[in-house]
């Protein structure tokens, strides 16, 4: 389990679904950041969690669900998997829209990449969103990503983000305070 101020970093479980559909996929906003054509479905909803699950189990790591802890309540996702049917690790994140504008996307974001770099020891991670999604993007340079290039991912066009681990490690989060906050239990 991963921890950061606001956020507790927990596995998905089945019984998760129906909040994660009705509260956090079915809206516009995230599902138009989720699917290329802009809406899921709860059927849609259900391989995406089964698909989430899988790849903890044939990887070793994934996507964690993301509690409030104020609340306890679930309010997104954050965590990486592999980009497509490429070696590449991507970063992947979606918040419930009542939590947006609060920085929730970037802690839990931060707290990922940290684990990503220094737990699984990955060398670089990746992450892609539509160009319009201007939220995310700003996210993504705000963790220190680099705009690299655009390309086709799940048939349409997306902007492609990349960082590395020795960037992450002198640029991103230089106050030893800051790294206190994230724990990794």
């Amino acid at each position: 389990m991963l921890k950061s101020p606001r956020l507790i970093f927990r596995h998905f479980f089945p019984a998760d679904l129906n909040q994660l559909y009705q509260e956090i996929y079915s809206h516009p906003g995230v599902a138009r950041a989720l699917s290329p054509t802009g809406s899921l479905t709860f059927e849609q909803t259900t391989q995406i969690l089964h698909r989430r699950l899988d790849h903890w189990q044939k990887h070793g790591f994934g996507v964690w669900a993301l509690v409030y802890k104020q609340n306890q309540q679930l309010v997104g996702h954050c965590g990486l998997h592999y980009l497509g049917d490429t070696s590449e690790v991507e970063l992947t994140y979606a918040i419930n829209p009542f939590y947006w504008r609060q920085g929730l996307a970037t802690e839990a974001a931060s707290t990922v990449l940290r684990w990503g770099f220094d737990t699984l020891k990955l060398q670089q991670i990746v992450a892609v969103t539509s160009p319009e999604n201007v939220a995310s993007r700003c996210v993504m340079q705000k963790l220190g990503m680099k705009y690299e290039k655009n390309i086709e991912y799940a048939a349409t066009e997306v902007v492609y983000y990349s960082l590395q681990s020795k960037t992450f490690k002198s640029e991103t989060f230089k106050s030893e305070s800051h790294l206190s906050e994230h724990s990794f239990d």
